[in-house]
């Protein structure tokens, strides 16, 4: 990623850097870019707020985090007892062919068709008890493999409404994070003419702003190039 491009979650810390600096400066630089006046300011202040506000609804994109990983492990304990479960069909000479079929769907994460399946693997263990029972599967298996089955459609349902209410936080607010991102860029620009030969233009380098934000992470960064 570009060294001189703030990301998302950098976009309202970059703005608050530079902010101390532009508000004491921003007379001096709207004498030669009148466009940077009072209500610039004003408009600069309140973009901040307004992205600030977005950056709190970043918990959300955490929680869609927390509800795949919830779905993506749940699915994998399911696959590892279907190994578990297969050989114990094969020992007992019963088909494994839909046991396969569960697996493959887990693998591609079609839910709702890995559910359908393990309902009916429910009603093969449920039909063929006698020969699975002596093999290790227990008589309550079949209505544990319906819970089961059912806690995989909680998770995904679960796991959807997070990512739908996600991505439509994502495209509505983007132009927010990016009419704040522009900001930044004119106002480092700005400066960095009006203070050529100052050495306030050090404040005004947004690729020395960006190294000094990430700095305390990405000590390579915070180095001159």
């Amino acid at each position: 990623m570009s060294n001189s491009r703030l990301n998302n979650d950098e976009v309202v810390t970059g703005a608050t850097f530079l902010k101390t600096n532009f508000l004491a400066d921003r007379e001096e630089i709207q004498e030669v870019f009148q466009e940077f006046d009072i209500n610039y300011e004003k408009d600069y202040l309140a973009q901040i707020d307004t992205v600030k506000k977005l950056d709190r609804k970043f918990a959300k994109t955490k929680q869609q985090v927390s509800a795949s990983q919830a779905l993506y492990k749940f699915s994998d304990t399911i696959s590892t007892e279907m190994n578990v479960v297969s050989f114990k069909f094969k020992s007992a000479g019963v088909d494994t062919t839909l046991i396969t079929a569960v697996k493959k769907d887990l693998k591609k994460l079609n839910i709702e068709g890995a559910v359908e399946k393990i309902t009916e693997l429910s009603q093969v263990v449920a039909d063929n008890k006698v020969a699975l029972q002596p093999k290790g599967i227990t008589p309550d298996y079949p209505i544990r493999l319906i819970e089961k089955g059912e806690k995989l459609l909680d998770l995904n349902a679960q796991q959807n409404k997070l990512m739908d209410e996600g991505e439509k936080m994502t495209h509505a607010n983007q132009k927010e994070y990016n009419k704040l991102r522009k900001m930044v860029s004119k106002i480092t620009a700005a400066g960095k003419i009006v203070f050529k030969d100052d050495k306030r233009a050090y404040f005004y380098s947004l690729r020395k702003l960006i190294q000094r934000m990430r700095a305390p992470e990405k000590g390579k960064d915070s180095k001159e190039e």
